[in-house]
Parts: structure tokens; sequence; C-alpha cells
């Protein structure tokens, strides 16, 4: 294989494969399966089954199709004629392995047809949650109905799947097939999760990705995995009725609030101790913890150019006895900013939950206790 051909053979793979797994940008263009042949597909509203047996149905033939389109470029075509002919071994190979999965992918979509698509994965999946035998329209009927309604969970796992929570319905679609579990015999849990470490706009982010195991206690029907980001791990189980276990080994924040609270956390263990008379209260907001923060003044009333900040932005002194717990205060810190600027919630400023003295993250101290002593006279 020369030179002229294999740029050729990467660039029509990187073209097959942009098209198949699209990213953001040819989505955006609506150089995607679905787009594309949105008139072929329909409407996945009206009939969800019947849509997504089509969807299948067209990424088969699509993918099947690709290498053998590869022999019939247009000779006139302005590329060299060593790209255009298969003369090594490797490229005959491919062709008889297209030309075979050309014909079998028709052949078994026709032996699909003319059983009624009984045969299909999608209904064969929904048969056996039937109460008839060898009957799923029923099951198809409730699920696309329930797919209408307003309180429908669906995110996009990747440019191939989709995970969907109906009412009753826990749903993932992929390039090939449809995965379904009624959430009334299903089981649900965390099976790991992973942080990863990024970076945007020069500065340093962290990516939680937990994967979650579905298992459908229905005889026939295959456990499947869905993996999210963890932050929207709540709006998930929100909507599911199902609970989902999560052993004590795995770890991640379930929310924006959640990750927060650590980033508060760090940030404090940083500040200098403050020494405090012994406290046998609980936290106020809590009643469960003890208080184990002191808002104190420490921070310089300047910006980040180093220039003094006005009157009005400066933080000011808090006379107020330790009443809260860090997790607690670092609840009320976050929900005083505004979700629009979540990077820079660490560097803003809040009042205290008490006397509404202005503070900032520099000013919040962890408390140790400090027991007095009397000489004995």
């Amino acid at each position: 294989m020369d030179e002229s051909e294999l740029l050729f053979n990467l660039f029509y793979f990187l073209l097959c494969m942009c098209v198949i797994y699209p990213p953001e940008e040819f989505q955006r263009l609506g150089f995607t399966i679905e787009q594309m042949f949105s008139r072929f597909l329909g409407d996945e509203y009206l009939d969800f089954v019947a849509y997504h047996i089509r969807r299948t149905l067209k990424f088969s033939v699509f993918a099947t199709q690709q290498p053998l389109e590869d022999n019939e470029v247009d000779p006139d075509f302005p590329m060299p004629q060593e790209a255009v002919a298969f003369k090594t071994l490797t490229w005959k190979m491919a062709q008889r392995f297209s030309v075979l999965a050309v014909l079998a992918v028709p052949a078994l979509i026709f032996n699909w047809h003319q059983h009624n698509w009984r045969r299909h994965p999608i209904n064969k999946t929904l048969a056996k949650y039937s109460n008839t035998p060898d009957s799923y329209s029923a099951v198809s009927s409730d699920i696309s109905t329930e797919f209408r309604r307003q309180d429908v969970y669906k995110r996009k796992l990747n440019s191939i799947s989709t995970v969907i929570a109906t009412e009753n319905w826990i749903i993932k679609t992929t390039m090939y097939n449809v995965n379904f579990a009624h959430q009334a015999n299903t089981a649900l849990s965390v099976a790991k999760a992973e942080t990863y470490n990024i970076s945007q706009h020069d500065q340093n982010d962290t990516l939680q990705m937990i994967s979650i195991i579905v298992r459908p206690m229905r005889q026939g029907v295959s456990d499947f995995h869905i993996r999210i980001n963890a932050l929207e791990f709540r709006s998930l189980e929100d909507r599911l009725r199902r609970p989902i276990a999560i052993p004590a080994n795995i770890q991640f924040h379930r929310s924006v609030i959640d990750r927060f609270v650590d980033v508060f956390k760090a940030q404090v263990t940083l500040n200098p101790i403050f020494n405090s008379e012994p406290i046998t209260d609980k936290c106020f907001a809590c009643m469960l913890a003890e208080p184990n923060i002191k808002i104190n003044k420490q921070c310089s009333d300047v910006n980040r150019a180093g220039a003094p900040l006005t009157d009005e932005a400066c933080c000011s002194n808090c006379y107020c006895r330790p009443m809260w717990c860090v997790e607690c205060l670092a609840r009320w810190f976050a929900a005083r900013q505004s979700d629009v600027d979540r990077e820079i919630w660490l560097e803003q400023k809040c009042t205290c939950p008490m006397c509404r003295a202005k503070f900032c993250v520099l000013d919040v101290s962890y408390i140790r206790a400090h027991v007095a002593t009397n000489d004995a006279s």
C-alpha cells in the first residue's frame, strides 16, 4: 500500500467514523444519521419503539455499506488511480467481507420483516415483558405514551447512546439496539466512580463519571450499564422509583453543591486555626454536628490585581460565637451564589446567617477548644 492509498483510506475511515459517531460539530450541522434520514425514521414522540427499530435498521445498513462504497469511487475523481483499485491482498479480503456483509444484513432485515418484526431484538425484549405470550404491542404503546409526558428524564451519554427514564421504564438507546428495564422489577447499583482532572480556560477542574448497573429481574432480559456525569446522579435518582444502591467504598459528588462543599472544606483547612472556648451546643442548621468553624476576618481587602476594594465590597468582622458546622456554612455560602458563575464561587462573598456580616472563604477558620485553667491560691 503506497502513501496515496494510505492517505485516502485514512480520510475515508475518519469520514465514516464522524458520520457514525458524530462529534458536536457534525451534530450542529445536522450531519448525523438521525437528521439526514429524519423523513424515513419519523417522529420519536409519535411511536418510540417503531422509530428506534427504523433507526437501528438504518445504522446497520449504513455501516455495512461503507466498506463497499470505497470500491465504487468514480475513476474521474481527481485522486491517484492506486487509491481506487484494490491491488493488495488486504483490500481483496476487505472487499469480499464487505460484499458478504451487504448481502447478509438485508437478508436479516427481510427475515424480520417477514415475521412482522417479531424477531427484531427490540421487540423480542419487549415481548418478555408482555402479559400475552409473543405479543409486544401493548408494551410498545405504554412506552410511547410515557415517553410523550413532560416529566421524562432524557440525557445523551455520548454521540450514539442516550438514557431515558419514564414513569415505569429505564431505557438506554445504542447504535444497534435498545435496552429496556421495568422499574418495578429492576435492581440498580453503582459499580464504580472515576475522577478525571481536566483543564478549561487555564483552570484545573475535576470530572466525576459513575457507572450504574441496571439489572432487570425479568428472565431473559440482559443487564446493561449507564455511565453518567456524577452531577446528573441526583436528577436521575429523583426520576426513578427504585433506589440506587451505593457501596460504602464508592464516594462521589451527587450535585454541584456537594462538590463545592468539599472544595470549601479544603480551603478552610488551609486557613489559620481560631482558638475558642469549649462548645456544647449543636449546629444551628443541621442540629446534628457540633459547631467547628468561626467567621473571623483575616483576608486582605484587595482584588486580584492588588487594588483596594471599595467599602461595600470589603469583608467585615463577625462577632457571633461559633454556631455552625463547616458543611452547613458551605451550603449556605453556595446557596447565595449565582448559578451562572459556578467557576468563581470560591472567590465570592457571603453574609453571616445571623449578623449579616460580609465574609469570604478566607475568613472561615476551624476552631480549637481552649480550656481555661485557674491557678490554685
